[in-house]
């Protein structure tokens, strides 16, 4: 299976350079988001702050998100990509340099956070829209499990650098790498070559007129429209302790510190590959509804049952278990959409899945961290992951998501 997928990556060029220039600034995104919550951890001790922060982050897909898929839809996605990753690479310096001029601060890590979501909302779209592009149609669930995977092996080997680093050169220089990490990426993205469809060239056109004909679109598209709905309450019970939870966890149940967060985080790389490769074996048995569905029951249940870890070894193989039900719900969920929507709508209708994904994760992790303040994290985990899994169970009562 690893000699197929290696295969995969080299005989398309195109996605050759995707593929790595997301595994490079993906293992940065990991080292930021472990750095970020460690460092408002350390300077507020507040779990609320921390949830505040996460929370903030998050707002650009709330806010700007349809807008964003205005402009994917309308220039060329390229050059998007490449404009967000040199915009992302300049930001992230703040943090460090703030920090070792000694005027770091809760505000100033909040705007970094909120400019670097602003971005990452037109990449995100753009990069999942510009892949049919770059693969035939036959090919689009293996080539998004490629990309997908190469977030995986990021989320193992960035946590893990952190974890073995963080010691030496400090919370802060992780954010300076992460910086590094996008300049790399701008530079794969620039070998990328293809002949973008006459519709990706056309003018901006009224962002009122594109809005409300992809509103329209969606909403009479009820096959869509429900796992959008579904993706969103799904992500309200699973990115909340995820982001905010898992910190918290380490810090009060565990008793360890940011080198265990890492470790910790890394698990859930491990285990994402091994479902990025479940699934292709899967796929020959179910469709991909039925393997979307199975996923977010699989999630919930195994977040349920934290409430019973008390080590960290248990921790770990715990989030090993759970994350390989991530590929499961991610691959499927997007092959489901590229198929079933047209190309020059990609970009806004991908937009709304960030809206539906990341802009849930703004609404729940601000609730996580209030909760925590006042009930056990092992409690928020148990509570959550219940309802994530009540959340598949009543996905499979919808027949066409369930036969798709």
């Amino acid at each position: 299976m690893i000699r197929s997928i290696i295969k995969n990556i080299f005989q398309n060029k195109n996605l050759a350079m995707l593929f790595s220039g997301q595994l490079i600034s993906q293992m940065g995104d990991s080292m930021f988001l472990i750095g970020l919550m460690w460092l408002v951890l350390e300077i507020t001790g507040s779990k609320t702050s921390m949830g505040m922060v996460a929370m903030i982050a998050h707002i650009p897909n709330l806010t700007l998100a349809l807008f964003a898929g205005v402009i994917v839809d309308s220039f060329n996605r390229k050059k998007i990509m490449i404009v967000s990753d040199l915009a992302r690479a300049v930001i992230v310096l703040a943090i460090p340099i703030t920090y070792y001029m000694g005027i770091i601060s809760l505000p100033i890590i909040i705007a970094t956070a909120f400019m670097l979501s602003t971005f990452s909302i037109l990449f995100n779209p753009a990069r999942d829209s510009v892949l049919p592009e770059l693969v035939n149609k036959i090919n689009l669930l293996k080539a998004n499990s490629l990309i997908q995977s190469s977030n995986y092996a990021a989320i193992l080997i960035g946590p893990i650098v952190a974890a073995g680093i963080v010691g030496l050169i400090g919370v802060a220089n992780l954010f300076t790498i992460d910086a590094f990490t996008f300049f790399l990426s701008f530079i794969t993205i620039l070998f990328i070559t293809y002949s973008p469809e006459k519709k990706e060239k056309r003018k901006l056109s009224s962002a009122k007129l594109q809005l409300k004909e992809i509103a329209n679109y969606v909403f009479h598209d009820k096959k869509l429209r429900f796992l959008l709905i579904l993706t969103a309450v799904n992500n309200f019970f699973i990115m909340g302790p995820a982001i905010v939870g898992i910190p918290i966890f380490v810090k009060d149940i565990l008793q360890k510190d940011a080198s265990t967060y890492a470790l910790v985080e890394s698990m859930y790389g491990i285990g994402m590959i091994a479902g990025s490769i479940f699934i292709n074996y899967a796929n020959k048995f179910m469709g991909k509804g039925k393997l979307l569905l199975w996923g977010m029951i699989f999630d919930g249940v195994t977040y349920a049952v934290l409430y019973f870890v008390d080590s960290t070894a248990l921790m770990m193989f715990a989030i090993v278990i759970h994350a390989i039900g991530i590929p499961f719900i991610v691959v499927s969920r997007t092959a489901m959409i590229q198929e079933w929507t047209d190309k020059e709508k990609l970009g806004r209708v991908f937009s709304l899945v960030n809206i539906a994904v990341v802009g849930m994760t703004a609404l729940t992790t601000g609730a996580t961290g209030i909760i925590a303040e006042y009930i056990g994290i092992d409690l928020v985990f148990a509570v959550f992951g219940i309802a994530a899994t009540l959340s598949g169970v009543i996905g499979f009562y919808n027949k066409k998501l369930r036969e798709a």
